[in-house]
């Protein structure tokens, strides 16, 4: 009887812990984030990011485009492996806001009248909370630098 209750509370206790992200093969917050900072060296997107300002000074959207392909196809890769369920959340939407920025600024001239006013009206929509989660948790990531950090 004893056993069985041991066992009982035994199995009770492991396995909503393996539902909420041991499950084998996933990574645990730590080590998603840490996986970030490798890809990200390993890309070097702050170089990236850094050549997209350049860019923008210059009138040339393909470097910022570049960056946010980059970041997009790390957080992909890493959103794949998560075992946090909010952090996979806001990497996707952080993916699905970038995506959407590639397509607004693409193939556009810096002399198109309505560009600014696109992407102004664009920003709001860009930084939500899941951008604030990614930072929060992973605050070295690969997502554009955070301007109010400077």
């Amino acid at each position: 009887m004893f056993r069985n209750a041991v066992s009982f509370i035994a199995i009770s206790v492991a396995v909503p812990l393996c539902l909420s992200g041991c499950s084998s093969g996933q990574l645990s917050t730590k080590q998603s984030c840490a996986l970030i900072n490798e890809l990200a060296v390993e890309h070097s997107i702050e170089e990236k990011w850094a050549l997209a300002y350049m860019g923008i000074l210059a009138q040339n959207s393909q470097p910022a485009i570049e960056a946010m392909e980059t970041a997009i196809g790390i957080y992909r890769e890493v959103s794949e492996q998560t075992g946090n369920r909010h952090l996979r959340t806001a990497l996707r939407s952080e993916i699905e806001n970038y995506q959407d920025f590639i397509d607004l600024i693409a193939n556009r001239s810096f002399d198109d009248p309505t560009l600014a006013s696109d992407v102004e009206a664009a920003e709001g929509g860009l930084q939500d909370q899941y951008t604030d989660y990614v930072r929060e948790t992973c605050p070295a990531s690969a997502s554009e630098p955070d301007p109010s950090a400077s």
